[in-house]
C-alpha cells in the first residue's frame, strides 16, 4: 500500500527535491575532475562515481540522509521488481525516497530507438508503473554520455522526451539549477496519480 505524504510535508519533500538536484549536479562536476582513463567504465561504475561523491559532500547541502544504490524494490506479491540505482531517502526511517535512473550513452545509442527501448522502456516507465518511488510524485533520470557528441544527446532528448510526456511538453530547468542541461517532463501513472521527472544530463566525453 502507498503510503503517500501528507500535505504538510510537502514543502518538506519539495525543499529536498531541489537540493537532492543540486547535489547530483554538484557531484557530476566533482567526478569529472578525477583521473580519467581511454576505459569508458561501464553504467555500474560510472553510478558508483557518481554516488561516491554525493555521500561525500551531500552535507553541503544540508542533507544528512541515506544515499544508497542497487536499492531492491518488490510487488505486492513480494517479487523482485527491481533495482533503484540511487535512491535518496527523505527520512531516517527510509520509507520515502525520491529515486534515480541512471543510463548510459555511446555514440551509437544516440537514436530514437534506444531513446525508446532503454531510456524510456527500461527507465521512465519504471517510475509511471510505480515500480519507482510509488508514494511521491518526484524522480530523476541521470543519463551519461560516455563517448559521441553532447549537443546531439541533448538535442535528441529534447525532441524524443516530449512524445513520452504526458501533456507532450518537456521543460528547460536550466536557469533553476545554473547548470545547461536539466530538463522535467510529466507522467501519468496507475491507480489516476502524476509524477514529475528530472532528466540531468552528464557529458563524460
Amino acid at each position: 500500500m502507498n503510503n503517500i505524504l501528507p500535505s504538510w510535508k510537502n514543502v518538506f519533500k519539495k525543499g529536498f527535491q531541489q537540493k537532492y538536484i543540486e547535489l547530483v549536479i554538484y557531484s557530476y562536476k566533482e567526478t569529472i575532475k578525477m583521473e580519467r582513463t581511454n576505459i569508458k567504465p561501464w553504467e555500474n561504475t560510472r553510478r558508483n562515481m557518481l554516488l561516491s561523491q554525493m555521500r561525500e559532500h551531500k552535507g553541503q547541502f544540508g542533507i544528512t540522509f541515506n544515499i544508497a544504490s542497487e536499492v531492491g524494490v518488490f510487488d505486492e506479491q513480494y517479487k523482485d521488481s527491481g533495482r533503484i540505482d540511487i535512491c535518496c531517502y527523505l527520512s531516517q526511517l527510509e520509507q520515502q525516497y525520491i529515486a534515480f535512473e541512471c543510463k548510459r550513452f555511446l555514440k551509437k545509442d544516440i537514436v530514437p530507438s534506444y531513446i525508446r527501448e532503454e531510456y524510456y522502456g527500461e527507465g521512465i516507465r519504471r517510475f509511471e508503473e510505480n515500480i519507482y518511488a510509488d508514494s511521491i510524485d518526484f524522480g530523476g533520470m541521470i543519463a551519461f554520455l560516455e563517448e559521441g557528441d553532447f549537443q546531439k544527446l541533448w538535442g535528441k532528448l529534447l525532441c524524443e522526451l516530449s512524445q513520452y510526456s504526458c501533456n507532450n511538453c518537456v521543460d528547460d530547468l536550466s536557469e533553476n539549477y545554473q547548470y545547461q542541461y536539466v530538463l522535467k517532463t510529466y507522467h501519468k501513472r496507475k491507480q489516476n496519480t502524476n509524477i514529475t521527472l528530472n532528466h540531468i544530463l552528464m557529458d563524460f566525453t
